[in-house]
């Protein structure tokens, strides 16, 4: 007997419902052939009439983890998947846990043509009445081998990265309506820079350098604190080659008050264990422009928020000087910046306020710093003035932990 049968991509996790089904195959055509209304799709272990709208958050710092900023999270109160009513499904059903599909109870490519959000397989389709089948299903944008784009810039093209997936798995009995859970096929990253003015770096410019590939990543927010989400293939090791760094330039301003000169920085993200990158699994850290410091590498379920694991890393945004607790020096950089802005004005000098641990972490007004001094008065001599070898050029991934000491120390024998 043929039945004809929908998919809802409806993304509220019920619990099986349970239907008289018959533990064999027989194709009776009583009560132990069922009609199948539809099968919905939820995302991740989401309990009963819940949303997952768990937040990530890391000291403090909310990510966007299933929160308005993140595309791929689900949407509105109705739970639907964002953005995916012309995405394609796979659904292929095995009888046990078996190598070849029931090729009528399972179909590829099917997409949602009308837009209202259900899948609809064309024909008339067997649907074997198995006792506790196994089931593979596949949610994704073209294709399921398709490669990772470089640029995910566009919001319509970051989520084209993602794609929902639940491995071959047993299923509950056949019934009415069947409940199957996806998840994230692949890993997320996701990024801030906090405690630093937006206005000092090139958005644009900010870059995912994975074992020497370039990735651009999705900007989440117009304003405010920057933040980034960038989806990559679960297999990834952030061990191999390059590892995993963040790249960006700030602000060139080339004339006016601020003669600022544009940096290039390279920050390093290292994790721990060098592992492969996880499905489901998102990655959330911060470039801080405090203090240098072992910022938090959280690994969090994608779907719900919750965290998995910890591991760390150690960046920043902002270059940190290492010299004596409690004291105030003063810097000058080759960009000949001045106070009123000119070329020939009285040269400005940057302080350096070093706290109780001896650190200072500061905005770089410029690239390559020329002469360090005690007070807030310029003297172009030594030695005040670097040596070649002294000057410290900003901007490269040496150089965000900058020790004074030595240097200082001629200053103050």
């Amino acid at each position: 007997m043929k039945y004809t049968y929908y998919i809802y991509a409806v993304a509220l996790a019920f619990a099986l419902s349970v239907a008289g089904c018959n533990k064999t195959d027989d194709t009776g055509i009583g009560d132990d052939m069922q009609v199948i209304d539809g099968i919905e799709l939820g995302l991740g272990a989401v309990e009963t009439s819940s949303e997952a709208t768990t937040r990530a958050t890391v000291n403090n710092v909310v990510y966007a983890v299933n929160t308005t900023e993140d595309p791929t999270r689900t949407k509105n109160a109705q739970n639907f998947i964002t953005d995916r009513n012309e995405w394609k499904l796979d659904f292929h059903l095995f009888n046990g846990n078996v190598e070849d599909k029931y090729t009528p109870g399972s179909f590829i490519g099917q997409t949602d043509s009308d837009n209202d959000g259900n899948w609809k397989p064309s024909g008339d389709f067997f649907f074997p009445n198995y006792f506790k089948p196994w089931a593979a299903l596949w949610l994704y944008y073209d294709t399921k081998d398709k490669e990772v784009a470089k640029i995910q810039s566009d919001k319509t093209v970051f989520l084209q990265q993602d794609q929902l997936y639940r491995p071959k798995s047993q299923l509950g009995s056949i019934a009415k309506k069947i409940s199957v859970e996806l998840q994230h096929q692949r890993a997320m990253i996701n990024f801030k820079f906090e405690g630093i003015q937006r206005s000092d770096i090139v958005e644009s410019s900010v870059k995912v350098v994975v074992n020497g590939e370039i990735y651009t990543p999705y900007n989440v927010r117009t304003d405010g604190t920057l933040e980034y989400l960038l989806i990559l293939p679960e297999s990834i090791k952030t061990s191999d080659g390059t590892g995993m760094k963040v790249t960006y330039s700030t602000v060139n301003f080339p004339s006016g008050a601020s003669i600022h000169q544009s940096i290039d920085y390279e920050l390093p993200v290292t994790l721990n264990s060098g592992n492969e990158l996880g499905s489901n699994n998102c990655y959330c850290f911060t470039l801080s422009g405090k203090e240098l410091s072992i910022s938090p590498v959280t690994i969090v379920n994608w779907t719900t928020g919750e965290p998995v694991s910890g591991e760390y890393v150690a960046v920043t945004a902002y270059p940190t000087f290492k010299g004596p607790a409690n004291r105030t020096y003063y810097f000058y950089y080759d960009n000949k910046l001045t106070v009123d802005g000119t070329l020939n004005g009285t040269p400005e000098l940057q302080a350096i306020n070093f706290n109780n641990d001896g650190e200072c972490t500061i905005k770089p007004d410029g690239r390559i710093i020329t002469h360090i001094f005690p007070n807030n008065t310029f003297r172009d001599e030594s030695p005040y003035k670097l040596s070649k070898e002294d000057q410290i050029i900003l901007g490269n991934t040496n150089k965000m932990y900058i020790d004074l000491t030595n240097i200082i120390q001629k200053i103050n024998p």
